[in-house]
């Protein structure tokens, strides 16, 4: 997995003049490498994006800090990941190599000589094996491409637990139109079904409780760690169609309950419908499915207009 991580600051810090400062002097765009791969922020506009601001020299914590991070990153879907490090190529490339030696597949991008952390305004003074670097930091961008939130360490073994970013993220990111989603316990959509299997798979297969992301305040569930994955990098693609309303009765604007084995998927986009004693609303909508898709789109508009999920 690819990750991409930003500075973070404390908490304390996170609502301090110095973080003012920081926001406003955060770059509006800028391009990082690795090895392998490059990754520019204006190309992930749409998401969140992580920056971790990695230390200086060789660092046992931050080896572990990246390993936690990306063993639990498919937890929150929509938010990437960027590590970085200030040292030279081939000091990287060495810590990198270390990583995947202890089985961890993550992506460490290069800040040569820490000129991002510098614009980012992380503090420096650090005195660290010898060295005065930067304090390890991250910062969280939004959707936008401006900064949300930020956490600086006050020492190397000083990071902002997962969990805590998670919640953060969670606050940021919550859609207004969940109250009108068909959710169970816990806002869990689809039953605890995989939407990544209804997509990829067309089937209708069970998620693991011990699988789960959350994306924009709902829980979903996956069946594999590798759907999990999938889901993670690209959510907007899995999410049912209405909020996982019938889609035939969508079309009528109403609310209507669903089978969750009883489906279809359309160009990409999962559609689900009621089946009982009632009848199957599947039939009703293969009749004529690009007229009722027209209504039910307009349909679900009226009842949650905040909803940005729905793919057009």
């Amino acid at each position: 997995m690819s990750i991409v991580r930003f500075a973070f600051m404390p908490a304390l810090v996170a609502t301090s003049i110095a973080s003012v400062a920081a926001l406003s002097a955060a770059p509006a765009d800028f391009a990082v490498t690795s090895s392998d791969k490059s990754f520019r922020l204006s190309e992930a506009r749409g998401t969140f994006v992580a920056l971790h601001f990695l230390l200086k020299t060789d660092c046992p914590y931050c080896q572990r800090y990246v390993a936690d991070i990306v063993r639990r990153a498919p937890d929150v879907a929509g938010v990437t990941h960027i590590f970085l490090k200030p040292d030279s190529e081939e000091e990287v490339k060495a810590w990198s190599e270390k990583l995947k030696q202890a089985g961890v597949d993550a992506t460490i991008y290069r800040d040569p000589d820490a000129k991002l952390a510098d614009e980012f305004r992380i503090p420096d003074g650090y005195a660290f094996h010898g060295q005065t670097v930067h304090f390890p930091a991250l910062v969280l961008l939004g959707p936008e491409g401006r900064e949300a939130f930020r956490y600086v360490g006050k020492d190397n073994t000083d990071r902002l637990p997962f969990d805590q970013l998670a919640a953060k993220i969670a606050e940021l990111s919550k859609n207004a139109a969940i109250a009108e989603y068909n959710l169970s316990d816990r806002a869990m959509a689809l039953g605890g079904f995989d939407p990544v299997a209804y997509i990829d798979a067309g089937q209708a297969r069970p998620g693991k409780p011990e699988l789960t992301s959350r994306y924009r305040g709902v829980a979903y569930r996956f069946e594999s760690k590798q759907n999990q994955r999938k889901f993670a990098d690209n959510p907007g693609k899995y999410v049912p169609a209405y909020g996982g309303w019938c889609a035939t009765a969508m079309a009528d604007g109403r609310k209507v309950e669903v089978d969750p084995e009883n489906f279809k998927v359309t160009d990409g986009r999962l559609f689900l419908f009621y089946k009982g004693w009632l009848g199957d609303a599947r039939k009703d909508w293969n009749k004529d499915e690009k007229k009722l898709t027209a209504r039910a789109n307009e349909q679900w508009r009226r009842i949650a207009p905040t909803d940005a999920i729905e793919r057009k």
